[in-house]
């Protein structure tokens, strides 16, 4: 008898110490950019830890075909980095330490870049919003030298 509680015992531990919380972190992002009124958001991207650990998010994981990065009205999107977030808990922040995007629109290509992009974190939660941001053009010659990210969102999960 005494065997089979004993058993019964490392079971529920091995059970309890391989559980993760419902709330615990996968090391997964989803997110959204608004600018324009254009929408581009994204599900399931991977990062290399959990919140409040500084991460990358892997632009493999975000952009086609191996993740759903995808804009409402038809425009293209590709994440052309992997940025690095750091979090200050304490002020409740997230810092991005660059966003380098190209957007397609009608045959045209223009790349911009936000450096040190700063999210505030809602309430207790790992969702942080950002914006607004001025993008500066890194190429294309027919584009405007700047442009507004009116908003982006990154919910950690």
């Amino acid at each position: 008898m005494r065997h089979r509680k004993l058993t019964a015992l490392a079971a529920l531990a091995v059970i309890f110490a391989g559980a993760q919380p419902a709330h615990a972190a996968s090391n997964l992002v989803d997110g959204s950019i608004t600018a324009a009124g254009a929408v581009c958001s994204w599900t399931n991207g991977r990062t290399s830890a959990n919140p409040p650990r500084t991460l990358t998010i892997d632009r493999a994981s975000i952009n086609p075909p191996g993740g759903n990065l995808r804009c409402g009205d038809g425009t293209a999107v590709t994440l052309n980095n992997s940025p690095t977030v750091t979090f200050n808990d304490s002020n409740a922040t997230g810092t991005a330490d660059a966003v380098d995007v190209s957007v397609s629109l009608i045959g045209i290509t223009c790349r911009y870049r936000v450096s040190n992009a700063v999210f505030t974190r809602q309430g207790t939660t790992r969702d942080y919003v950002g914006g607004p941001y001025t993008a500066s053009r890194v190429s294309g010659f027919l584009c405007p030298s700047t442009t507004t990210i009116d908003q982006a969102r990154l919910s950690f999960r």
